[in-house]
């Protein structure tokens, strides 16, 4: 054990520091017997030099109570906002049990892309020759290369994958991958102009969820 008179003067400090430390956290109420220590005490203040320690337990419980109010706050947007999108995929899900035929689908698609703030184009794409023509191969690369054995991709994409999905007005986009019991069914893409509305942080819930409802939904029209 290193004796105390061993100890440099910084390392006396420290100790001192944390004795009086553990001192006052098992003892709360000291200053409420010692009110006249309380009075002399004083903390530096970057803008107002010293201020007194009631002063600065104040000053530290304002801005606690500030940070729970702006968490607060976000937390009841972040609320509307999905309260917001609950009530739209609940009319997608009416929307797409109606739907007669593959136009229906898109026409639903695209209503709900419309009630979601900073979304900007929907497309649903089928992986078929025949309903793509010249599109099909460069959109099987775009995949393979954003994709990579995954569901989903969100982010940008260059000039050339974006002209197999969207028009150049669209700068980011959320593309989801219907998959069937055998194979993949097609593409679900949401689209922003802005540049940064869709990041791989997003969550990716409703999405998803939507992309499993088509998956259930799009073999009904594979002789139609």
């Amino acid at each position: 054990m290193t004796d105390v008179t061993d100890l440099k003067p910084t390392d006396q400090a420290y100790q001192d520091d944390q004795m009086v430390y553990r001192y006052l956290r098992e003892h709360p109420a000291f200053f409420q017997h010692h009110p006249e220590l309380l009075a002399r005490m004083r903390l530096p203040h970057h803008q107002r030099g010293a201020v007194s320690l009631v002063e600065r337990q104040m000053e530290i419980l304002r801005d606690r109570i500030r940070g729970q109010e702006e968490d607060i706050s976000r937390f009841i947007q972040i609320a509307r906002q999905n309260e917001h999108i609950f009530f739209a995929l609940n009319q997608l899900h009416l929307d797409v049990i109606a739907a007669q035929q593959k136009t229906d689908l898109r026409i639903a698609l695209s209503a709900f892309a419309n009630k979601m703030s900073q979304v900007h184009a929907c497309n649903l794409l089928e992986f078929s020759h025949a309903d793509m023509g010249a599109n099909f191969s460069a959109l099987q690369l775009m995949l393979e290369h954003r994709l990579q054995g995954r569901q989903y991709y969100l982010g940008r994409l260059t000039k050339d994958e974006m002209a197999s999905v969207f028009p150049p007005s669209i700068h980011s986009v959320a593309l989801f991958l219907i998959s069937g019991a055998d194979e993949p069914l097609g593409l679900l893409a949401f689209g922003s102009e802005l540049d940064d509305h869709f990041q791989p942080s997003m969550d990716v819930l409703f999405l998803e969820h939507i992309a499993k409802l088509l998956a259930l939904v799009l073999p009904r029209y594979a002789t139609r």
